[in-house]
């Protein structure tokens, strides 16, 4: 794409792309930010602690104003240690051995100390305590800048705010507030005014935010995380309401003297108006859920009015029908359809949102025909995915439960469902019906037999996942993941990045990092490890 030379330019020290929770979460580390191991052995792993005591134990703790400190609280701050001026051998010393979901020796060190003994069902307090440059003024701010389409939160405002998340509340938040803690303090600030006692309150608060975390709405973390921005003071990092169209290196002679190696253009939403930043250091944190998986079949793309990638706008058509029966009945028609005879809708996909899919027509009363891989016999990818909604604690997760009995069953049980395990859907189409007045809308699949077999629906939702938008990179980054000919995908293609530093390995140049979902850290409790990587390689490369 040509760029407008004329561009002013502005000169950041780091460009962040995206402005979801990795994004979030690192710019709070870079505005200054940083964790301290506070001394407490972990719960669960003496050699970690031992770890800790050694690798961590020479560093020098934040220089405090200790005016107000009582005697008790400055010898607890005396043993706090600074885990920004460990060394690359350090980190890998403390990351030896550590057990955990996540893929990335970082991760599952950052998020021991952040969430101790959390996957054996524990809720111990952090290791981690977060300081301030206002705390430790020797902390270093990074000048940069954090670009996104919408507001704070990237995604999670794109996702229905009614839908719970697999993680629980504790897992969904980011350093230095706890999403428990938030909402006790957004639910105090409502209440104020009736309040007669504020320390009341302030006990209150806390004697509730350390109950067992939950599960909470996705309204409510998209919430959170947009103000956990202002709360954070954060606000004047963030540009939202941004589209990136490059990013490339910079041939500049002079600029490349200073270390600006990079180039970012890109145009403000609203006005379309365009900018170029010359950075040092530019990271990708946007997340994979930009643009729905496609099946590429017949049909898929011409039938937009009824063929869907998105489970919010079927939601949304599953309601136009429901309302359109309701407005039958009102009006004495009473010889219209019933829910139960409305053409059933086709679900693709055996994920998280082709489950929710489900949940949500019969909810509404409306048949479903769910097509799926048959992962008994399909030893790939699906598996993985099908296979979470069977070891899904029943407890924490029962209507996620409940979809994957249906699909073991076939729905000889189950109302209003119809299991298609093993079969592919090859074809969509519509056909005017004998009276001209209306379309029929018929989906074609083939069996695992290879037969084939058609089905009159209503809609049809092809739920099968999403990749990440990198159209601004040379090549749609395709060459940055570990099958270099192939598409950046988050499970089986993520970026290849170095493990202790999240730099990007195959990068025409240095400077160039990924963290998040782009590098397979898939859940928010893992953002924390590469966040913390580039931030300690940031800061050393600066000395």
């Amino acid at each position: 794409m040509q760029q407008n030379s004329n561009l002013d330019d502005v000169y950041k020290d780091v460009v962040v792309i995206g402005n979801g929770p990795s994004g979030i979460c690192l710019s709070y580390m870079l505005a200054g930010n940083w964790p301290y191991y506070n001394g407490n052995p972990h719960p669960g792993d003496d050699m970690l602690t031992a770890r800790l005591q050694y690798n961590v134990g020479t560093q020098t703790a934040c220089r405090l104003d200790n005016s107000d400190l009582e005697d008790n609280d400055l010898d607890f701050r005396k043993q706090e240690k600074n885990l920004v001026e460990n060394n690359p051998e350090n980190l890998k010393n403390l990351s030896l051995g550590l057990e955990g979901r996540g893929s990335r020796p970082l991760a599952r060190l950052m998020d021991q100390l952040q969430h101790p003994c959390t996957d054996a069902g524990m809720d111990f307090p952090s290791l981690l305590t977060w300081k301030s440059p206002k705390m430790c003024p020797e902390h270093k701010i990074v000048d940069h800048v954090v670009l996104g389409k919408g507001p704070p939160g990237g995604a999670w405002h794109s996702l229905d705010p009614n839908v719970l998340t697999i993680s629980l509340s504790r897992w969904m938040s980011l350093p230095g507030l706890d999403l428990r803690h938030w909402q006790m303090l957004v639910a105090a600030e409502k209440q104020r005014t009736n309040l007669t006692n504020q320390n009341n309150c302030t006990c209150s608060i806390l004697e509730k935010a350390c109950k067992p975390a939950k599960r909470v709405s996705i309204g409510t973390v998209a919430a959170y995380y947009r103000d956990y921005v202002t709360r954070q003071g954060l606000e004047k990092y963030f540009r939202c309401g941004t589209t990136i169209t490059s990013v490339r290196s910079n041939d500049d002679e002079k600029d490349n003297e200073k270390g600006y190696n990079w180039l970012v253009y890109g145009f403000e939403n609203q006005t379309g108006r365009t900018f170029k930043y010359k950075c040092k250091k530019v990271i990708l944190a946007t997340g994979t859920t930009d643009s729905s998986n496609r099946l590429g079949i017949p049909g898929e793309k011409t039938h937009n009015d009824w063929v869907t990638h998105d489970l919010n706008v079927l939601e949304s058509r599953l309601d136009q029908i429901v309302n359109s029966q309701d407005s039958c009945s009102i009006m004495g028609e009473f010889q219209k359809k019933s829910k139960h005879s409305v053409d059933p809708i086709l679900v693709v996909g055996a994920g998280l949102s082709a489950a929710d899919a489900i949940m949500a027509a019969r909810f509404r009363g409306i048949p479903v025909l769910h097509a799926f891989r048959d992962s008994s016999k399909d030893w790939n990818n699906e598996k993985q995915t099908y296979d979470r909604l069977k070891w899904l604690p029943i407890s924490i997760y029962p209507e996620y439960h409940k979809v994957y009995e249906m699909m073991v069953d076939g729905g000889t049980n189950y109302p209003l469902y119809k299991a298609l395990p093993g079969f592919t859907l090859i074809d969509v189409n519509q056909t005017s019906k004998d009276d001209c007045q209306s379309k029929e809308r018929k989906v074609t699949l083939c069996s695992p037999g290879g037969e084939q077999v058609s089905y009159r629906v209503s809609h049809a939702a092809i739920l099968i996942g999403a990749k990440p938008d990198l159209s601004y990179l040379e090549n749609n980054g395709v060459g940055l993941g570990k099958f270099r000919g192939l598409p950046i995908d988050s499970k089986w293609n993520p970026i290849e990045t170095n493990d202790f530093t999240y730099e990007v390995d195959r990068a025409p140049r240095k400077g160039l990092y990924a963290l998040g979902p782009l590098v397979g850290d898939n859940f928010v409790r893992f953002i924390l490890g590469g966040a913390f990587a580039i931030l300690v390689h940031i800061h050393s490369s600066c000395k």
